[in-house]
């Protein structure tokens, strides 16, 4: 066992509270205790100067300075932009909203091929025909595939002599692919890292692509982040919309709007200060990440998500 005098991690010489090898702090005796351990563990959640909080703090309100200060080798002062989706990528799914990143089955089927799951939501309603969206993009391509899970499903029922459970297999393929989702999106971020690599590709120095990947998966992050908060002040404004005398439909346009509004300018701000772009080029470069992370969601990411979450229910 390492005495006082030498790092308990590395065995290097201590000359101070921390080890100048490693960076371990001095261990001791106290620290063995599950009391440290708590206060510890509630510390390093609570320090809001701490690099967890200091992150997620600039990552709403100081648009692209992470990715630039990592592009530009001061990273020690923030976690890593990865660690950082990640644990997005985990507060935006335990606060699930329905977004483009979470379409359940009614939104990702035609109207027609939902109809044979679910006949009833289907039935003409005082003569007004229900079920009569069009689907997705790629509907036409995987209805299919949705068409034999479905009879394959019927009959396994019928060979248990069970009646088929249609509710069951909708509630069974929301909930595999939401744990789909959680897996799949950060494919967006090489489609908007390939865009904004494109729109920025005359600055000087040139970056590499790993830096723009580093820009987009800070814009990536920001939405994950974005949703949840935006979802129950939407609710709130919904649920008072006979005090204000609007609609509920028309406040849930009007946060609509404005969260795209909001999106726009962060991916801007994020660009300028990513690029050192001017404000036209800046603004730019921002739309067009903002296009780029809408079509890889509307033409990669729901079709495999679609198309995984069927192969595996």
């Amino acid at each position: 066992m390492a005495t006082n005098d030498a790092c308990a991690n590395c065995g290097a010489a201590m000359q101070g509270e921390y080890c100048a090898a490693c960076g371990q702090r001095r261990f001791r005796p106290e620290d063995r205790r599950f009391a440290h351990l708590v206060t510890e563990s509630l510390g390093t959640l609570t320090d809001l100067d701490g690099r967890l909080w200091r992150s997620f703090r600039a990552l709403m309100l100081q648009p692209g300075r992470i990715a630039r200060d990592w592009i530009d080798g001061r990273r020690a002062y923030w976690i890593s932009p990865v660690r950082l989706f990640l644990l997005a990528n985990l507060v935006y799914f335990l606060a699930p909203v329905v977004t483009d990143l979470n379409l359940p089955l009614h939104n990702q089927v035609r109207g027609e091929a939902y109809r044979q799951l679910l006949p009833e939501r289907c039935a003409d309603t005082d003569g007004v025909p229900r079920c009569q969206w069009g689907g997705q993009y790629h509907s036409r391509l995987t209805e299919p595939l949705f068409m034999r899970k479905l009879a394959r499903e019927r009959d396994e029922a019928a060979a248990r002599d069970e009646t088929f459970d249609a509710p069951g297999f909708e509630h069974r393929y929301n909930a595999q692919s939401g744990a789909i989702g959680k897996l799949l999106v950060i494919i967006h971020v090489p489609f908007v890292a390939l865009m904004l690599w494109l729109v920025a590709w005359r600055r000087k120095p040139p970056r590499y692509y790993a830096e723009h990947f580093v820009a987009a998966l800070g814009l990536v992050t920001f939405v994950l982040v974005l949703m949840p908060l935006v979802k129950p002040l939407l609710w709130l404004y919904v649920l008072g919309h006979r005090a204000i005398g609007l609609p509920g439909a028309g406040v849930a346009t009007i946060f609509g709007y404005a969260s795209l509004a909001v999106i726009l300018a962060h991916f801007a701000l994020a660009c300028r200060r990513c690029y050192d772009s001017r404000w036209p080029a800046a603004t730019l470069q921002g739309v067009a990440a903002f296009l780029a992370l809408g079509m890889a969601s509307i033409y990669v990411y729901r079709p495999l998500q679609f198309v995984l979450a069927l192969w595996t229910m």
